[in-house]
């Protein structure tokens, strides 16, 4: 059987290459994040207040959510540098289909600065930012 166009053009595969670039997320100030389906970061950047992840994962034949969380709390890495952990949430709305799926996830890190600010440790910092505790996948936050 032949399928229609009107579904393929709402295939997981077509909404992935129409969805890039995504739009930015806001970062969510939570102690406990909700519970995530596994993901990996294959890489991040960050540009201005916008932190870039790709990542990749499995599914395909549901829609999937994503978020990023912050407890709230400044703390400093081994080397004394001022840290922010952070949660990558990823609902997979009980995706079992197998295709591995890469994503740009974009998120606005203004809460972070802004916090920063309102603790009084004043306007400017270079951040440390780890993601899901894994020190791999870190990177750099300057304001």
């Amino acid at each position: 059987p032949v399928t229609p166009p009107a579904r393929q053009s709402g295939s997981p595969a077509a909404e992935a290459e129409t969805q890039e670039p995504t739009v930015v997320l806001p970062l969510e100030v939570t102690e406990s994040p909700a519970p995530r389906d596994p993901l990996s970061i294959e890489s991040q950047s960050v540009k201005g207040n916008v932190l870039t992840l790709h990542v990749r994962h499995g599914g395909g034949c549901k829609e999937h959510r994503y978020g990023l969380a912050w407890d709230g709390r400044f703390t400093k890495t081994a080397e004394g540098e001022p840290r922010a952990e952070l949660t990558l949430l990823h609902d997979a709305n009980n995706d079992r289909c197998k295709a591995l799926i890469y994503k740009d996830l974009a998120f606005d890190l203004s809460t972070l600065q802004q916090e920063w600010s309102e603790k009084g440790h004043g306007d400017h910092a270079t951040l440390h930012l780890d993601f899901n505790g894994v020190p791999e996948q870190s990177a750099t936050f300057k304001f």
